[in-house]
């Protein structure tokens, strides 16, 4: 399948725009549900893990359609229901509503996800940092949102915001829906269990430092806000350099591994994401941790696209499929590793539970390249994407 730049524009445009709505969505529904719908603790956790949830159930079916339909008209019906959920937090004046939201936003963030990252795929063969310029756009749009967001959120209020955020996902559904349309592929017969077996060593990987890191992330909000005393605007600032790390650093460091392999810049890059982890158990001050946190941000950007482009040449007809498997693994694990470190933070030792973290995140850094080994792809992004790869012997990484 041959790609067309502009089809590949309007993806990466369109998961700017939701995913730059959805960052900001998960940070202001939990305060707007317990301030105006007046939710318990209990009630906005429910409400969180029921969009997870959603989200989780539907990648199946996001890889199916992706892999059989129009690409980018999936995307576009997911952009679609991604605003619906906005503009339902817009209107909901009861928690019934607010949960039939974070339905509509858990559904239409599988099928934008999968079938853009499929999108993507298309060009990988002719540019090997495809994955790596979707994360780093993704990466912009996720902190860039924050300004307007919050200068708007005291004239608007969350309602209006909200309604902001539905426009600018329509925005992106309209213009995957206006985007070049290729043929749609044909895949092979559907074989879920085969396509689990063959990426099952990278899948495993994934949950585990998956777990690790939304447990690190999550204490690392609560360790701003209860131990340093911070405001809103003022953990905005800590996460900053680590946002704009993550923005300029991808196609860098897709040269790096182009030169020096994948297998070594995922051991490297787990390393360093173990050290931030670690780090924040001894860190004296919010720009200590400022200056950990590019160490993580460095990290993901290294990893995430070696990620995605292992999986379109371990699956190279079941693109879609093979992206639901990864999306579901990352969210599955980090579901658990967020419940973990919420249960943990305040009832044991923070060093410990930092500590902990970090000896998981650092198993990537063996497992990772084992895993990559394991799926016979190429080391070098710059190998074709849809030649036959032959495992390699041995058990060096």
């Amino acid at each position: 399948m041959r790609w067309h730049p502009s089809r590949s524009r309007s993806s990466i445009l369109a998961a700017s725009l939701v995913g730059g709505s959805g960052e900001i969505l998960d940070f202001l529904v939990p305060l707007w549900v317990g301030v105006e719908l007046g939710a318990t603790p209990a009630q906005i956790g429910a409400l969180v893990a029921v969009e997870m949830f959603c989200s989780f159930v539907a990648r199946p079916l996001a890889g199916w359609l992706t892999d059989t339909r129009q690409r980018t008209q999936v995307a576009a019906v997911g952009a679609a229901l991604f605003g619906l959920s906005c503009l339902g937090y817009a209107l909901a004046h009861s928690l019934p509503a607010a949960f039939l939201a974070a339905v509509a936003g858990g559904v239409g963030g599988a099928l934008l996800w999968v079938a853009v990252r499929a999108v993507t795929a298309e060009r990988l063969a002719d540019d090997g940092a495809a994955f790596a310029d979707l994360f780093a756009s993704v990466s912009f749009a996720s902190w860039f949102f924050w300004v307007p967001s919050l200068v708007l959120l005291p004239t608007l209020g969350y309602r209006g915001v909200f309604g902001a955020l539905a426009a600018t996902c329509l925005v992106a559904a309209a213009g995957l829906m206006l985007a070049p349309r290729l043929a749609v592929p044909t895949s092979e017969a559907p074989t879920p269990t085969s396509d689990l077996r063959r990426l099952a060593p990278l899948l495993a990987v994934v949950a585990l430092t998956a777990l690790a890191e939304a447990g690190v992330g999550l204490l690392l909000l609560l360790h701003l806000q209860r131990a340093f005393d911070l405001e809103v605007h003022q953990i905005a600032l800590v996460y900053l350099p680590g946002g704009i790390a993550m923005t300029v650093l991808p196609r860098y460091l897709h040269g790096v591994t182009d030169r020096v392999g994948r297998r070594t810049v995922y051991a490297v890059a787990s390393l360093a994401s173990a050290v931030f982890a670690a780090g924040l158990a001894l860190a004296p001050s919010p720009p200590v941790i400022a200056a950990l946190w590019v160490l993580a941000g460095a990290a993901w950007a290294a990893i995430t696209p070696i990620h995605e482009a292992a999986v379109v040449q371990a699956s190279p007809t079941r693109t879609g499929r093979g992206m639901s498997l990864l999306g579901n693994a990352a969210l599955g694990g980090g579901a658990v590793g967020s419940a973990l470190a919420g249960a943990l933070y305040g009832t044991t030792s923070w060093v410990l539970v930092c500590a902990v973290f970090a000896a998981l995140i650092a198993v990537g850094a063996v497992a990772g390249p084992r895993a990559l080994r394991a799926l016979g792809i190429s080391d070098r992004p710059s190998a074709p994407v849809d030649a036959p790869i032959a495992p390699a012997a041995g058990p060096d990484l």
